[in-house]
């Protein structure tokens, strides 16, 4: 498979993209033995802090590669890792539509993490028009969920009635996804076995298989 490059992007904040971002790098990792770069467009860098933090506690991964730029900047930037890389992940800012296009622009596929809320829903529609425009493979990663909730089926409804693609799996709203984030770590790399790991397995699994 050639290099690709995946834009986790979404107009609403609070949607766990970067909590997305470095768990899907650290499972290609993992899991495929991939060359992973990861670029933060994002002001507020939460993705640098987490690689900030991961480097104070020696936590060394010769795969993967850490990367920050503009939202501009990232074309050039995942152009220069894709040389010697497998994936790159752009992890975007909540950003209107006009500053989240460079990003978009410069993928092979746009993720858009969404929680069941209508909310939510609203956000989205803007970065889909984008992609779209754009003639870039979409899909939409249900984040933070329960599968209880009521509002699941809605948002599975809305899915169904936009006619965009969505990943098989529902990532949940558990604990161990922020606690790892903040000791610079992901799920899967303090739980060799649980629901958090094989959520992200599923997912980065079918992403790939909608990549080749």
């Amino acid at each position: 498979m050639m290099s690709k490059v995946i834009t986790i992007s979404q107009q609403k904040g609070g949607t766990g993209k970067t909590t997305l971002a470095v768990h899907l790098a650290l499972s290609f990792i993992k899991h495929y033995n991939f060359k992973v770069g990861i670029i933060d467009t994002d002001p507020q860098g939460s993705l640098g802090k987490w690689y900030m933090v991961r480097s104070e506690n020696n936590i060394s991964d010769e795969n993967l590669t850490f990367k920050t730029a503009s939202l501009w900047g990232a074309q050039y930037e995942s152009k220069n890792l894709k040389k010697d890389h497998d994936i790159i992940i752009i992890d975007t800012p909540p950003k209107i539509e006009s500053d989240a296009r460079p990003s978009i622009e410069a993928s092979d596929l746009v993720l858009i993490p969404m929680t069941p809320s209508h909310v939510d829903f609203w956000a989205t529609e803007p970065i889909i028009d984008i992609a779209k425009k754009a003639n870039k493979k979409i899909m939409i990663q249900i984040n933070r969920g329960n599968q209880r909730s009521k509002l699941i089926s809605k948002t599975n409804e809305y899915i169904a009635g936009i006619n965009v693609p969505a990943t098989n799996t529902i990532i949940g709203h558990r604990q161990i996804y922020a606690a790892s984030m903040g000791e610079g770590r992901t799920a899967i790399e303090k739980q060799k076995k649980g629901n958090a790991a094989e959520e992200i397995k599923k997912v980065s699994d079918q992403i790939l298989t909608e990549l080749q």
